[in-house]
């Protein structure tokens, strides 16, 4: 093996394994990272929205969310309240985006039991 080979083969694992969206959708991966939520997300999981927020395959409602959790200190504020409620009443959303909007909306420091037994069927 060269090491052009090995180098593009380390490369490739380092992208792979830590770029959870390339695994699940964007719903699942937000849903991960809420069920664990304390207060905001941790600096990996900034960076895995941060990902989803700038891919384009992502749907503009989970692009929203994401940044949205990006931004979280323990609550959305009333401009992402805002942004949160038109989601949740977008009759073109997906289930998901709905009831993942309203989740991020009711956050107070981390999701309630019944928010998580969402979430957990999102997985």
């Amino acid at each position: 093996m060269n090491i052009r080979t090995l180098a593009l083969s380390s490369l490739f694992s380092i992208v792979l394994f830590n770029s959870p969206v390339l695994f699940a959708d964007s719903i699942h991966t937000m849903a991960d990272i809420l069920m664990n939520l304390n207060h905001h997300p941790s600096a990996s999981e900034k960076a895995t929205l941060q990902n989803i927020a700038n891919d384009s395959s992502a749907s503009e409602n989970e692009r929203v969310m994401a940044n949205i959790l990006i931004n979280l200190n323990h609550r959305p504020g009333p401009a992402e309240k805002e942004k949160l409620n038109k989601i949740m009443h977008d009759k073109s959303a997906s289930a998901n985006e709905r009831d993942m909007a309203a989740i991020i909306y009711n956050l107070n420091h981390k999701p309630t039991s019944e928010d998580k037994d969402k979430l957990h069927n999102m997985m």
